[in-house]
């Protein structure tokens, strides 16, 4: 017997990762249309080291140079297990004017892999959701 309400919250949670997702591809849309490019260097690899995990997550840091001169320094918005990028590499980036703080590494997999993992997570949620709701 399934627990009342499961199947609501499952779609909820499958179209709130649905809706993260599309915000996700109109930022790189916009970075596509209005971004500017420019080059910045890998200064870190942060490593999510927990007792349990064998394979630790990376999360490169990147720093740049903004258009006013501002030395910008962030996170990629995608991690995982062999998604860290050698230090002292340098990649592209591109970044809204006014928020040098959204910007991307302009590679395929960071610049496609967070909306692919939403929408996967998303669809994963949404069908469970109406396996409970239709069993």
């Amino acid at each position: 017997m399934a627990v009342p309400g499961a199947d609501l919250l499952c779609v909820a949670v499958g179209s709130l990762l649905y809706a993260c997702a599309v915000r996700d591809a109109r930022l790189v849309r916009r970075l596509r249309r209005e971004g500017v490019r420019t080059e910045g260097v890998v200064v870190a690899n942060v490593v999510d080291r927990r007792e349990r995990n064998r394979h630790p997550t990376q999360t490169p840091v990147i720093r740049f140079h903004d258009h006013q001169g501002y030395l910008v320094e962030f996170t990629t918005a995608v991690q995982g297990v062999g998604l860290g990028l050698a230090t002292g590499r340098r990649v592209d980036v591109r970044y809204l004017p006014g928020e040098s703080r959204k910007a991307r590494v302009w590679m395929r997999r960071h610049v496609l892999g967070p909306a692919a993992g939403l929408t996967l997570g998303g669809t994963i949620f949404f069908g469970f959701g109406l396996v409970i709701a239709f069993s």
